[in-house]
């Protein structure tokens, strides 16, 4: 298991490509508010290019593989998720996000 990253090995978990998603982690911007998170696998990702979508609204007519909200109240400021089974993607991952601090967001594959 290992985050999704570019060359120079910074986190990039917006990315083209069939690879199998063992769970993210994010971290939270302001904790006392609602905060949301989603990964989807996006067949209007490129696939002659390297990158996913930073989607601006979330279609669940999409393949939305994991979707995690925090409510703002007694909360610690990290967002999680890790299935069970690992989840394979046919197209690559694009974002949905509100809350979420820059840079904090590290996707898990296999």
């Amino acid at each position: 298991m290992y985050p999704l990253t570019c060359v120079a090995g910074y986190n990039v978990p917006a990315r083209s490509g069939r690879f199998e998603v063992m769970g993210f982690t994010v971290t939270v911007e302001d904790e006392t508010a609602d905060s949301y998170f989603a990964i989807v696998d996006d067949p209007a990702i490129d696939q002659s290019g390297k990158a996913g979508l930073i989607l601006s609204t979330l279609d669940y007519q999409k393949n939305v593989l994991a979707h995690i909200k925090g409510d703002g109240s007694a909360y610690d400021g990290t967002l999680e998720w890790h299935p069970v089974e690992s989840i394979k993607t046919r197209y690559g991952l694009s974002l949905y996000y509100t809350n979420v601090k820059a840079g904090s967001v590290c996707v898990y594959v296999r």
